[in-house]
């Protein structure tokens, strides 16, 4: 039967890992070590060990053994990051400590930002007893005076772990401390199943850490004692002569089986069943003496419960630490449970040869590395193995241990493990998993261009993750799952990156181009408004990339298409979303920006005006689909019209109605001509007199220095060439009609009745500004039929929209939509609209010769927005993408130095409870 013809709702997905481990800071180089056969143990010479702070009389003591397990960096911690100040660092456990940074890098790698996860998240982990409270603090006059031992005591609490990472990551599951010696790992890794399965928790954070202090690498050997006289744990070996102490933490994130799936979690194995049980007192020698029938019925009661026969196991992960006697007995329960008809061979491994014996987090990293066997489909080896004991030698035929990295691929049934705990004591644990259920290889096509984006704290935290990512990024197999995993899987902070790239090994090179990553410092949270964009800027195939890869903006292109075409009789939007043609450049430059000029596509006004609508109007949609929604609208001229749709005055059917009935009234005129004129009005008027002489009118005002004049071809001429004549470089614009002039008022009449019968305008849901005022619309403007014809005749106040919303909205990210960014040119051409704010200026669409495609410049613009502060829906962004979460670098801590050293031995003890009166 395979996992997906069976009952798996009560399978559990390990979807997540971190761990800091000897010789390995992280799962990767953990994994990597495993692979190789290396092992992470200390080993110093004399006069390393003197370096390291060793007293020399225990350098010199014959029975000191300068080896073990230890961590690296354990006094240091990225206290801003986790809200904690020097005294609270330096006070706390660097169990607590480890364990946060830990659970953290184990969120992010199950591509989960707490903060936005819909659901309960749980913690259950288990720690040492504090011995840098019973080493350091204690024994610290100035810690022991200042706080008080009660304080101390508190602070550094091993039950206390779990609820100190569910209040620094506001985690409001169940939080739970789990102890039971050696077994405490994969005892909270059981607890938080039960409470998966039991809906308590929606996501599970679980693990054990082990850190003995002081740190350095040795201990005292005693013969008859269980450690190693010459530094080397020989698991399972017929040399087996003792363990080695280490310490080491590690976390798992683990989620209903369903609800992974669902997400598109990457699964590393599914947690089939498990069993916790102590083995008593019958058959022991006593409290510390392991049993043989106890190990053996945890084993069995796992499989059990997991619904496997012993045959169908692969592979089990020890706790064999290489004790001759410890590891006979476990030997001794696997063959009892595996030693059976129909069993061919179980593969044993262990990891106590590679990291020491971890205590609390050993089944935390037996779990993790059976795992990542599971996940990579290879066994790694065991180290320090030549012959099996006497013990495993008799059940060669059933048990063998893995001796060199072995291939362990798929078959016809799932691959199962299991996972050993024996707890100090007899508490003891099993632990049922298996392969990763298969993923559908069939997924949607990728988008074109992938958006990056990451982000820190700190700035120096933003460098350092560039620098990890652009590091890993050639090993990328999937680059849009990179990109979703950052997305929705990161939480964002106000120093932030991104970078827009179309393959990994694009990504490997833009990471390390300053050019290409575009950053933002001290973001705070900002709005965003929408410009739309006017005729101008459109040329042929300005959006066809978004047209064949964005469904949201291929639908309402459709939409609006199908209602132009029954206004119009045919499609004006197609030339805009089809291929585009090479070649052209820029022909509305910042001076010529004319309030209806048609330089791209076609010169027909019933087909440019409606088309830029559309394109609008889907732009428009699409930013919202991503969860931009805007503050306020503000569109130039035809943009209007699509602000009015988006913003809930008009439905899209009025406003395409509206659209493409003024767009017939003003192509059945007579031609008219248009210039743009670097003046203000009023220098206009003063050198060249009443404007009417010429049969010209203002027909925009872009900035105080910046208008467009609109009427006849001969007045126009005729004030060009006069102005010309006065040095003013006046530059006539190609176009069709004399828009916003008193050259449409013969139309004027039959749009106010057109819409007097077909308009029933409303307040706007999204508040928007009239071109007619400059301000935002009114209701008493929107119920006057004659609006519409006001805004046709009447010149575009565009300098005073954009002074208003410098004024009322100077903490809005603008987004232009439309080909170009002559509206953003237009806002740093203004002097109200501040400086530091051009940065907030985003255009969606490349101009006509910029060579970027518009997948890739709108991608840049979601990146951008998100990057001055505006939220981004990113499930909603990825939605029907496929896209699954991948493993990527975690956050990179700017760790500093927290440590208490000790004083004079004792010399606060006398103190009495509580903190002196001084002190407090």
């Amino acid at each position: 039967m395979t996992s997906q013809e069976r009952d798996n709702s009560n399978d559990i997905a390990i979807v997540g890992m971190a761990g800091n481990f000897p010789g390995a800071a992280d799962v990767g180089r953990f994994w990597a070590d495993l692979c190789a056969g290396r092992d992470g143990i200390t080993r110093m010479s004399p006069d390393e060990l003197l370096a390291a702070g060793v007293p020399q009389q225990l350098v010199d003591d014959p029975a000191f053994v300068a080896a073990s397990g230890v961590l690296s960096d354990v006094d240091r911690f990225d206290a801003d990051f986790f809200g904690f100040s020097r005294p609270e660092a330096e006070l706390a456990d660097p169990q607590h400590r480890l364990f946060l940074e830990c659970s953290w890098h184990a969120l992010e790698d199950a591509g989960v930002d707490p903060g936005r996860f819909d659901g309960l998240v749980g913690v259950f982990a288990g720690g040492a007893p504090s011995t840098y409270l019973l080493s350091n603090l204690l024994q610290n006059d100035d810690a022991v005076l200042g706080y008080g031992p009660d304080h101390l005591v508190l602070q550094n609490e091993k039950d206390l772990l779990p609820s100190r990472v569910s209040y620094a990551l506001d985690l409001t599951g169940p939080s739970v401390s789990v102890q039971s010696c050696s077994s405490t790992a994969l005892a909270a890794v059981t607890a938080g199943c039960g409470s998966l399965l039991s809906g308590e928790s929606d996501l599970v954070v679980a693990g054990a850490v082990s850190v003995i202090v002081p740190q350095y690498p040795g201990y005292l050997y005693h013969r008859g004692g269980e450690f190693s006289p010459d530094g080397v744990s020989r698991v399972l070996d017929a040399g087996a002569n003792g363990k080695i102490p280490g310490d080491g933490v590690g976390v798992v994130v683990l989620r209903r089986l369903e609800d992974a799936q669902a997400d598109g979690d990457r699964i590393y194995a599914v947690i089939r069943g498990w069993a916790a049980l102590h083995e008593g007192r019958k058959g022991r020698q006593g409290f510390g003496v392991p049993g043989v029938p106890g190990q053996t019925a945890v084993m069995a009661e796992a499989l059990a419960v997991a619904g496997v026969e012993p045959a169908e196991i692969d592979h089990v992960e020890v706790t064999a630490m290489g004790t001759p006697f410890g590891d006979a007995v476990e030997v001794m329960a696997l063959q009892e449970v595996f030693g059976v008809d129909g069993v061919e061979r179980v593969t044993l491994g262990s990891t106590d040869g590679n990291l020491g014996h971890i205590n609390q987090a050993g089944g935390i990293a037996r779990l993790i590395k059976a795992a990542l066997a599971l996940h990579h489909e290879k066994m790694p080896p065991a180290v320090n193995f030549s012959a099996p004991n006497p013990q495993l030698a008799a059940a060669a035929d059933k048990l063998a241990v893995v001796t060199e990295l072995t291939e362990w691929p798929r078959g016809e049934r799932p691959r199962l493990a299991g996972v050993n705990a024996h707890g100090y004591g007899g508490a003891d644990v099993h632990v049922v998993i298996e392969e990763a259920p298969v993923e559908d290889d069939v997924r949607p096509p990728a988008r074109p261009h992938q958006l990056l984006v990451w982000s820190a704290r700190t700035a120096e935290a933003a460098d350092a993750a560039t620098a990890k990512l652009a590091a890993d990024a050639e090993q990328w197999t999937n680059l849009a799952d990179a990109a979703y995993t950052l997305q929705v899987g990161r939480r964002a902070f106000e120093h932030r990156r991104m970078a827009v790239v179309s393959s990994s090994a694009d990504a490997a090179q833009a990471l390390t181009s300053p050019t290409r990553v575009l950053t933002e410092t001290g973001v705070s949270t900002r709005r965003a408004g929408f410009l739309l964009a006017g005729v101008g800027e459109q040329y042929d195939g300005m959006a066809g990339g978004l047209y064949s890869s964005e469904p949201v903006f291929r639908a309402a292109i459709d939409e609006c298409a199908e209602l132009f075409h029954g206004h119009l009789g045919f499609d004006p939007v197609a030339g805009l979303v089809g291929a585009r043609k090479a070649g052209g450049g820029g022909l509305a430059a910042l001076l010529g920006r004319a309030a209806d000029a048609e330089p791209g596509g076609s010169a027909d006004t019933a087909v440019v005006q409606p088309g830029v609508f559309a394109v609008d109007y889907a732009l428009g949609r699409l930013m919202t689909a991503w969860g931009v929604q805007p503050s306020v609208l503000a569109g130039y001229s035809v943009g209007e019209f699509a602000a009015a749709a988006l913003g809930g005055s008009l439905t899209l059917q009025e406003a395409t109605a509206l659209v493409a009935t003024r767009a017939k009234l003003i192509s059945a005129l007579p031609a008219g001509a248009m210039a743009a004129v670097p003046l203000s009005e009023s220098e206009l008027t003063a050198l060249v007199g009443d404007l009417a002489v010429f049969s010209v009118d203002v027909a925009a005002v872009n900035g105080p220095r910046m208008i467009v004049v609109s009427g006849s071809p001969e007045g126009v001429v005729q004030l060009t060439e006069k102005l010309a004549a006065e040095g003013v470089p006046a530059r006539p614009l190609r176009t069709t009609h004399a828009f916003h002039s008193r050259s449409l008022r013969p139309a004027a009449a039959e749009l106010t009745a057109w819409a007097r019968l077909n308009l029933e305008p409303r307040a706007p849901e999204t508040p928007y500004l009239s071109n007619v005022t400059g301000l935002p619309i009114t209701e008493r403007q929107l119920k006057d039929p004659g609006y519409w014809a006001e805004h046709m005749c009447r010149p575009v106040q565009f300098a005073t929209m954009i002074a208003h919303l410098a004024l009322e909205r100077p903490d809005t990210a603008f987004v232009e939509l439309g080909a170009g960014q002559s509206m953003g040119s237009m806002f740093r051409g203004h002097p109200d609209f501040p400086q530091k704010s051009w940065a907030h200026l985003v255009p969606t669409l490349p101009g006509e010769a910029d060579p970027r495609q518009d997948t890739e410049s709108a991608a840049d613009a979601l990146g951008r927005l998100w990057l001055s502060g505006v939220d981004v829906d990113w499930q909603s962004y990825q939605d029907g993408r496929g896209a699954r979460k991948t493993t990527l670098p975690g956050y990179a801590f700017q760790r500093d130095r927290y440590w208490l050293e000790p004083t004079a031995s004792g010399s606060g003890t006398t103190v009495p409870r509580g903190a002196r009166a001084s002190a407090e």
